[in-house]
This record gives structure tokens, C-alpha cells and sequence, in this order.
């Protein structure tokens, strides 16, 4: 069976991985007390957003990629389970439904991102209430696109957006 190469764009995905899993591991490996398990969690998080790539079958890797990508995650995956007690940062037990939902909110915005980023250009905004908006940080902050996404969703009380009302 034939597997092609994986192009520029595809190697340099990789290359991105391996770095941010050589970043895990030197987190985990800290010894001088000045790594916090928030830290680790949060390199968790970026590591696996990238991985998570190769689960989406939207983006066009190649094979060869694809399965680079996977075995990276399973050395993170591996990496993680040897070394660490996975509790979650905050005590709350997270209800699913609302995890799910926050995640489905930020996919959709997420696919919208070079849309967004065109501004005036493309007259292509999303509004989030103020309240919405939180539970989205809540949920999905930790994620490393989180930050460019808040720059580019307009976020307004609720009020508000009922005073401006139906502009269509």
C-alpha cells in the first residue's frame, strides 16, 4: 500500500506537536518547584488540541501524517498516564450537557475564525451575552485558541442585545 508524504504544511503540524510535547515533558520533569499543575494542565490542553487534528477528518493529511500525529498523542497519552494524578483543577464535577455545549459553541466559532478575522472586509460578526460568553470561558479557556477567538466574538449584555433588537 502506498502512503504519500506529508507536505510542508503537514510536517511543520508535526513538528509543532513534537515541541509542544517536548515542553510536557520538561514541565512533568521539573523538579525545581516552580511548575504548577496548572501548567501541566495547560500544556495537556495544547498538546491535545493539536493531536486532535488528526481526528478531523475535514483536514486533508495525508496518511502518513495522520498516523505521525496519533502516535504523537499516544506518547503524550502515555507520557501522562506514567506521571501524573489527573484530577481536575477545579473540585466542581463538570455536568457533560453544559461541557458538550460549550464545545459545540466553540467549534462553531471556531470554524468561523477566518471569517471573523476579515472584520469590515466581510461584514461577518458573532454576538455572545455576556453570560453566554462566561460559560464558554468556563468550559473552553484552557483551549489554546480561546484567546484569539475572545479578541474577534463581540460580547454584550444581554440587555443590550434585546434593546438592539431584530436588524435584519
Amino acid at each position: 500500500m502506498f502512503i504519500p508524504q506529508a507536505s510542508d504544511w503537514e510536517a511543520s503540524i508535526v513538528a509543532a506537536i513534537t515541541e509542544e510535547l517536548d515542553q510536557l515533558k520538561y514541565l512533568i520533569e521539573d523538579e525545581s518547584g516552580s511548575t504548577e499543575k496548572g501548567d501541566i494542565h495547560a500544556q495537556i490542553s495544547r498538546v491535545c488540541g493539536l493531536t486532535d487534528l488528526a481526528q478531523n477528518d475535514a483536514v486533508p493529511f495525508a496518511a502518513s501524517a495522520r498516523l505521525q500525529i496519533r502516535e504523537l498523542n499516544e506518547m503524550a497519552m502515555g507520557m501522562i498516564r506514567n506521571t501524573l494524578d489527573l484530577t481536575p483543577v477545579s473540585d466542581e464535577p463538570l455536568q457533560s450537557f453544559e461541557r458538550e455545549a460549550a464545545q459545540g459553541l466553540f467549534d462553531a466559532i471556531a470554524l468561523n475564525i477566518p471569517q471573523l478575522a476579515q472584520g469590515e472586509a466581510r461584514k461577518y460578526a458573532i454576538a455572545l451575552s455576556t453570560n453566554a460568553f462566561e460559560e464558554l470561558r468556563e468550559y473552553m479557556g484552557e483551549h489554546p485558541d480561546f484567546e484569539m477567538m475572545e479578541q474577534l466574538v463581540l460580547v454584550q449584555d444581554y440587555r443590550v442585545m434585546k434593546l438592539a433588537g431584530d436588524n435584519r
